[in-house]
């Protein structure tokens, strides 16, 4: 006859999924999920959009919106700004500045809202499948080089 036995060991699969489990959350605990922070500046928020310019065979309008904060712990004033692209967008115009003039001052804790758009001839162009935007160039008064904050 044969009998059940009662408190018999754990499974190697239900010791593999408790190990899985212990190491899954000793990995995240040490994450940090927040933007980090360049020079005072951390991004909250980027967006994109990407349309076709009617009338114009292969151009393309890229539309951005970058929130960012500052986060430095006193005012700054702001020269300009400009978008840092991922991929060859600018390709038969690499010269072209997207350098926009602020003049702006954005008080500890406030946010810096970034809001443009540029056509651009597509053709033998990357269109990235993600973001087109790195980062963002922030001229800080008084401060000899620009800030590069990723968003």
């Amino acid at each position: 006859m044969m009998t059940k036995r009662r408190g018999s060991t754990a499974s190697p699969f239900m010791k593999l999924s408790a190990l899985l489990v212990v190491l899954s959350v000793l990995l995240l605990a040490g994450c940090n999920f927040t933007s980090p922070v360049a020079g005072g500046w951390k991004s909250l928020s980027a967006s994109e959009g990407l349309d076709d310019v009617s009338g114009k065979e292969n151009w393309k309008k890229l539309s951005y919106k970058v929130v960012l904060q500052n986060v430095s712990g006193e005012a700054m004033e702001i020269e300009w700004i400009e978008p840092i692209l991922k991929g060859n967008l600018l390709l038969h115009d690499p010269d072209r500045s997207l350098r926009k003039e602020m003049g702006q001052t954005v008080e500890n804790n406030g946010r810096l809202e970034i809001e443009d758009s540029f056509e651009f001839d597509s053709e033998n162009v990357n269109l990235g499948s993600s973001q087109n935007i790195k980062s963002m160039l922030v001229k800080v008064k008084g401060v000899d080089e620009p800030i590069e904050v990723n968003v």
